[in-house]
C-alpha cells in the first residue's frame, strides 16, 4: 500500500515579497528554513523509504534540510520543477498585471488552459508530471516523500485523484503544509499536516 507524502518547499525571499519564481531559483528565508525543518522532524519518524525533489534551489535546500532526518539518498527529477512563467519569472505579481495587462487578464479567466507569454499551462504540467507519478507507483518502496511546488504539486495531487479542472482550483498548499495521500481500494485517502500538526481531513481550502 503506497503512502506519498508530498512537501512543498519552505518559504523563499521571493515567496516573501510576492515575485513570481516559477523555474528561477530563491533560497529559502529564515522561516522557510525553520518550516523544512519542522516538516524533517515530523517525517523522521514515518518510515520514509524514498525521498525525491525537484532540482531547483528552493527544493534542494528544503530537501537537504528534511534529510537531516531521514538519512536517504536524494534523487532529483526535472519533472517536477515548479510552473514554468515564461517572460512573467522574476517579476513581481502587481508588475505582471501592470506590464501584460490583457495576458495576465486573460491568464486569471483561464488559468487552466491560458499560456502565458512564454509560460506552460496545465495540461503541459500534467503532461510531464504523469510519467513521474507512474514511475513512483511502480517503485517497490511503500512510503515515498516527494519535495516540490505549490502549483506542481497540486497537478501531481489532482491527478492522482481524478480531480475535474474545478476541484484542482478548490485547495491549496502553504509552506509548511504536507498532503498524505494513502491508497484506498482504487483510489486514495486525503489527509494534510500543517507544520507537523494533524492528521486533517482532507486537503485544506485555498486561500490565495
Amino acid at each position: 500500500m503506497k503512502e506519498l507524502y508530498f512537501i512543498r518547499h519552505g518559504q523563499t525571499e521571493w515567496n516573501a515579497i510576492r515575485r513570481m519564481q516559477g523555474q528561477w531559483n530563491s533560497d529559502l528565508s529564515e522561516l522557510g528554513r525553520d518550516q523544512a525543518a519542522v516538516n524533517g522532524r515530523f517525517l523522521a519518524n514515518l518510515g520514509i523509504e524514498h525521498l525525491v525533489a525537484s532540482p531547483l534551489d528552493r527544493t534542494r535546500q528544503t530537501a537537504d534540510i528534511i534529510n537531516k532526518h531521514l538519512e536517504l539518498d536524494i534523487n532529483f527529477d526535472d519533472r517536477i520543477m515548479e510552473w514554468h512563467c515564461g517572460d512573467w519569472s522574476g517579476e513581481m505579481w502587481d508588475e505582471v498585471s501592470n506590464k501584460w495587462p490583457e495576458e495576465f487578464k486573460a491568464w486569471q479567466a483561464d488559468q487552466f488552459n491560458y499560456r502565458g507569454p512564454n509560460c506552460e499551462n496545465y495540461p503541459d504540467m500534467i503532461d510531464r508530471a504523469q510519467p513521474f507519478l507512474d514511475e513512483i507507483l511502480a517503485l517497490d518502496h511503500n512510503r515515498i516523500a516527494i519535495v516540490s511546488h505549490g502549483m506542481i504539486g497540486r497537478v501531481m495531487v489532482s491527478t492522482l485523484l481524478g480531480h475535474s479542472v474545478d476541484e484542482m482550483f478548490n485547495y491549496g498548499q502553504s509552506n509548511d503544509t504536507i498532503f498524505h495521500l494513502t491508497e484506498h481500494g482504487e483510489g486514495f485517502a486525503t489527509r494534510h499536516f500543517i507544520g507537523g500538526d494533524g492528521p486533517h481531513g482532507g486537503l485544506p481550502p485555498r486561500n490565495y
